[in-house]
C-alpha cells in the first residue's frame, strides 16, 4: 500500500493561516530535507487565552511572527510536542516575553553522550504532561496523548470536542517520520500508530508538525503501518541475500536510490527496525555485521 502523501502547501513563512475553527498555523522559515517547508507552529484559541504549540527553533523571525499573529491577545500556554531542535528551543524566548509556562512530557529522554542527533537537551518543561492529561484555556481544552517512537517524549494533542488531533512528527502528511535510536524506537512507533488507530470515529483531521493538514487520517495510518511492515520485509530479504553485512551496506538494497541527504537518516530508521528484529530473535549483530537468525 502506497502512502498518499500530501505536499501541496502554499503557506509562506511568517504568514498566518486559519486551518480550523479556533486554530491558526504559522510556518517557520526552516525548510530542509527533514522539515519539508518548515515547522508548523499552531495557535490554539484566541483573545485572553492562546496556546502556542511547538514554537520551533530559536529564530527571531519566527518569534516575531508568532507575536505579531497574537497581537492584542494573551499567550497563556506553550505546548511542546517533543524535544527536537526544530520544535522546542523557541519556547525559552517566548516564555521570557509572555510569562507563559511550557508544558511537555518531559526533557529529552537520552543524554547528549548517547549520540542522539537533533535533541534539544536544554529544554525542561515547567509542567510535565502524562498520557491523558488535559490542558484548558478560555474556550479550548486539549488532551495529551503519549506517542513515543519518533522521539522518546513525543506527545500528540487532541483538541477536545472538535475531531482535531495535532499529530506533530508522529504522523506527518508529507513524509514518513525518521525513527532514530537510541531515543527513537520502532516498536514504540508502531505501538503509537496502533494507539491512534483506536481513535477512529474521534479524530477526523490531523494537523501535523510539518506539511499541510491531513483529512481522513485513518486510511493514512493504515498506509503508514503497511509501509513500515513492507520495509521490515525488505530488511529481512536484504539480510538473507547480503548478510552478514554492516548497516551501511544494507541501506542500498533496502531503500534503493536515495537523495544523498537522506542516506544517514534512512540508516538510522533501518537500525530501529534491526534492533526490534534483534529483540525478537530474528536478527543479530556480531562484530558490526548484521545477520539473519530465522524468518520473522
Amino acid at each position: 500500500m502506497n502512502v498518499p502523501f500530501l505536499r501541496d502547501d502554499a503557506l509562506a513563512p511568517g504568514e498566518v493561516e486559519r486551518v480550523a475553527p479556533g486554530v491558526r498555523r504559522v510556518l517557520c522559515p526552516n525548510p530542509s530535507a527533514f522539515t519539508f517547508r518548515g515547522t508548523n507552529t499552531y495557535l490554539i484559541g484566541g483573545g485572553a487565552s492562546v496556546a502556542v504549540l511547538d514554537p520551533g527553533p530559536e529564530d527571531p523571525r519566527h518569534l516575531q511572527a508568532i507575536l505579531a499573529a497574537t497581537s492584542g491577545e494573551r499567550i497563556t500556554h506553550i505546548l511542546v510536542s517533543h524535544t527536537h531542535r526544530d520544535h522546542s528551543p523557541g519556547a525559552a524566548a517566548l516564555a521570557r516575553i509572555t510569562g507563559a509556562p511550557s508544558l511537555a512530557h518531559g526533557p529529552h529522554a537520552t543524554p547528549p553522550e548517547a549520540g542522539q542527533e537533533g535533541g534539544d537537551h536544554a529544554f525542561i518543561p515547567d509542567i510535565r504532561l502524562a498520557d491523558g492529561d488535559g490542558v484548558e484555556g478560555g474556550d479550548w481544552r486539549v488532551t495529551a496523548l503519549f506517542t513515543p517512537g519518533h522521539c522518546g517524549n513525543h506527545l500528540c494533542f487532541a483538541l477536545d470536542g472538535t475531531g482535531i488531533l495535532f499529530s506533530a512528527d508522529h504522523v506527518m502528511s508529507w513524509s514518513t517520520s525518521v525513527v532514530s535510536p537510541p531515543d527513537g524506537s520502532m516498536r514504540d512507533y508502531m505501538a503509537s500508530l496502533g494507539k491512534l488507530r483506536l481513535r477512529e470515529g474521534t479524530d477526523r483531521l490531523y494537523l501535523p508538525g510539518h506539511g499541510p493538514r491531513l483529512p481522513e487520517p485513518m486510511p493514512f495510518l493504515d498506509a503508514l503501518a503497511a509501509h513500515r511492515q513492507k520495509r521490515e520485509g525488505r530488511i529481512i530479504n536484504a539480510l538473507r541475500e547480503h548478510g552478514p553485512a554492516p548497516l551501511e551496506a544494507l541501506v542500498g538494497p533496502v531503500y534503493g536510490p536515495l537523495d544523498p541527504r537522506l542516506v544517514r537518516a534512512a540508516g538510522r530508521s533501518m537500525l530501529a527496525n534491526l534492533l526490534m528484529l534483534e529483540e525478537d530473535g530474528v536478527a543479530a549483530c556480531e562484530s558490526g555485521a548484521w545477520r539473519l537468525l530465522r524468518q520473522a
